[in-house]
């Protein structure tokens, strides 16, 4: 466990370093000393160049804050110096989790960018809460649906899980032993609340005929696979207020816009075998 957490804390202290302050990784440091640690230096310009960055992200330049990135560089540089001592990088899988890790710093780094240039404004998160009000009154989406599902490769296999289930077997540990779709598997099959028009026909249209507590009782086939669904409960739906609800549609907008990102620089790549 404890070496465990050494590794989690070397990836947040090289991500920090890489990211935060590249230019100390990347070039040589000149200038005045502040202190050495076992032999190697640590310089003036290193602690400037992080004050720097803390005072772009709102931190105010005191005594106290570069006390505390000196005692940081300080703790980075030991690891690192035991990093090198120990060989950590090259045990198990550890030099590609860094990589990995990098890279996912460098995603967040990239995201934040484009949302700078590209924001969610208000305006954007007002137009979307009046379309999903819209969509609200119209009279398919009056309630919603507590769903959960297994998803299963075979017509045959699915009809062995509606056997089971029918004996005794509860659903919810046949979802998680058999369904293909992992995240709701995961959680026992579980979906959540939707509305039928969410769901992939033809089960949008058996939902909505099921009773509370049943399965469906022959498999059902989508263009995802065979699928055993079941209905948990039924509830009619009410729209939230604006208020209530901008929180939620900003962070879907971001979600949507990040896929959307990701779609287009996908397009725009030149991907081969």
């Amino acid at each position: 466990m404890r070496s465990l957490m050494m590794f989690k804390t070397l990836l947040r202290t090289l991500l920090t370093l890489a990211v935060l302050s590249a230019s100390t990784l990347t070039h040589a440091q000149s200038g005045p000393v502040l202190m050495t640690v076992n032999g190697s230096k640590i310089y003036t310009s290193q602690v400037n160049e992080m004050v720097s960055m803390a005072v772009a992200n709102g931190a105010k330049d005191t005594p106290e804050l570069r006390q505390n990135l000196l005692n940081d560089l300080i703790i980075r540089e030991v690891i690192t110096q035991d990093i090198k001592k120990t060989g950590l990088l090259s045990k198990d899988n550890n030099a590609l989790k860094l990589k990995l890790a990098q890279q996912n710093t460098m995603l967040e780094l990239w995201f934040e960018q484009y949302f700078k240039a590209k924001p969610v404004a208000e305006a954007d998160v007002k137009a979307e809460y009046d379309r999903q009000l819209a969509f609200s009154k119209e009279p398919a989406n009056a309630k919603q649906y507590e769903v959960a599902q297994i998803m299963v490769a075979s017509e045959a296999e699915a009809a062995e899980i509606i056997k089971q289930i029918n004996a005794g077997t509860k659903f919810e540990a046949l979802a998680k032993e058999k369904s293909l779709e992992k995240i709701s598997g995961a959680q026992g099959g579980v979906v959540g609340w939707v509305f039928p028009a969410q769901l992939a026909p033809p089960i949008n249209d058996l939902i909505v005929n099921m009773s509370k507590g049943s399965i469906t009782q022959a498999p059902i086939k989508t263009n995802n696979g065979w699928h055993v669904i079941k209905l948990d409960n039924v509830r009619p739906f009410v729209m939230p207020s604006f208020d209530q609800a901008k929180n939620t549609i900003a962070q879907e907008l971001v979600q949507q816009r990040r896929q959307q990102a990701i779609n287009a620089l996908l397009k725009d790549a030149k991907i081969a075998k």
